[in-house]
């Protein structure tokens, strides 16, 4: 049967598609909840920026839909050159996204990715698919000549700790793990009566959680720095908005970790199954030395597989600060960036400047720096 390949202008035409989205992600494998409905079209309302559009590719037959990519269209520098490229609906703030495609159909799946690479249809330089768990297999070319096969790139790595037997973990914990823990327990309860909460909320507990774990990220280093996820307004309303569709599906659950009346760390993640997807940490900056985050994590992991978790994944790690999972486990899921780059003189050029070029020019400054 013939594959039909189309493109979808704008938010309107992403909304036509909610039901066959939402049938094709249950027939659908390696997808997360980042590719899920709530995610992108909280994505679609809050996080396009300015200069950028709402760009869906489907594939269908007389049979449905077999693949659906919402994305963005728009133009930005990379290595000093104007690019118009093509990003999935939700970068940069999706942690792990798969390709909705339907399940067994490799055929289709292959022509989604030579649709990606067609200028003439996606009007793109480039489709850059970031946080692709490396399963999806990008690692093996794509066939054809070789200036068509994706540029792919190790972007980061997410710990993952099975959480199913406490006495398995402690056990397995290194001695100077353990006395980090211990001393920083002891400085923390010097200060004052601590205590943990694991919270499922309800969606009308959503607004207030929200105020307080927004408050904390504020006297964060992320938020100092003005990349907290809470940062901006349009930030602020996205996660509202997800997590109060999230907490109507009882998979929305907050960690905080108090001393006295006072909330200074938490855990903002989501229930997978028997999964929590760690997404966003902090605690303030002048706690810095009490090592609060440890100690939150610590309790979180310790009473994980009562609460009904057996994994405890990082969701995302950054290859140059690693999670502070890392010091619990060295298992990863290791997520890849994919560039495909467009059938276009335009695109092979681009190419060459990405993979060559700008390689080429930092081992010279290398050497340079070195001698």
């Amino acid at each position: 049967m013939t594959l039909h390949v189309a493109w979808h202008r704008g938010v309107k035409a992403l909304d036509r598609l909610e039901n066959d989205y939402v049938r094709l992600l249950s027939d659908s494998c390696g997808t997360t909840i980042f590719n899920e409905w709530p995610w992108i079209r909280s994505a679609a309302k809050f996080l396009v920026p300015t200069g950028r559009e709402v760009r869906t590719i489907t594939i269908a037959d007389g049979g449905g839909l077999l693949a659906c990519l919402p994305m963005t269209i728009g133009r930005e520098s990379i290595a000093g050159l104007p690019v118009r490229t093509l990003r999935p609906l939700g970068y940069p703030l999706s942690d792990r996204i798969g390709l909705p495609v339907r399940q067994g159909r490799t055929d289709v799946r292959s022509a989604l990715l030579d649709a990606l690479v067609d200028p003439r249809r996606s009007e793109a330089d480039v489709a850059i698919l970031s946080e692709v768990p490396a399963e999806a297999g990008f690692r093996n070319p794509m066939g054809g000549a070789e200036w068509r096969a994706p540029h792919v790139r190790l972007c980061s790595r997410a710990p993952v700790l099975d959480v199913s037997d406490p006495h398995k973990v402690q056990a397995s914990l290194s001695k100077a793990l353990r006395t980090r823990i211990s001393r920083s327990r002891k400085k923390v309860a010097a200060t004052g009566q601590t205590g943990f909460a694991r919270i499922i909320p309800l969606p009308s507990e959503v607004p207030d959680l929200l105020r307080t774990i927004a408050a904390i990220e504020h006297v964060s280093w992320k938020g100092k720095a003005g990349v907290g996820i809470f940062s901006a307004s349009e930030r602020y309303a996205f996660f509202q908005e997800v997590s109060l569709a999230l907490a109507a599906s009882r998979r929305l659950e907050i960690l905080l970790y108090a001393i006295g009346d006072r909330v200074v760390s938490y855990r903002y993640g989501f229930r997978v199954g028997r999964t929590f997807l760690d997404y966003n940490f902090a605690h303030p900056v002048e706690l810095d030395d009490l090592s609060v985050g440890r100690v939150l994590l610590a309790e979180a992991i310790q009473t994980a597989s009562a609460s009904g978790i057996d994994t405890f994944d990082a969701s995302r790690g950054s290859l140059q600060k690693p999670n502070i999972l890392t010091d619990w486990t060295s298992d990863a899921i290791e997520h890849h960036e994919v560039w495909l780059f467009a059938r276009s003189l335009w695109g092979e050029l681009l190419r060459l400047a990405i993979t060559k070029a700008k390689p080429f020019a930092k081992r010279v400054m290398k050497r340079k720096e070195a001698a």
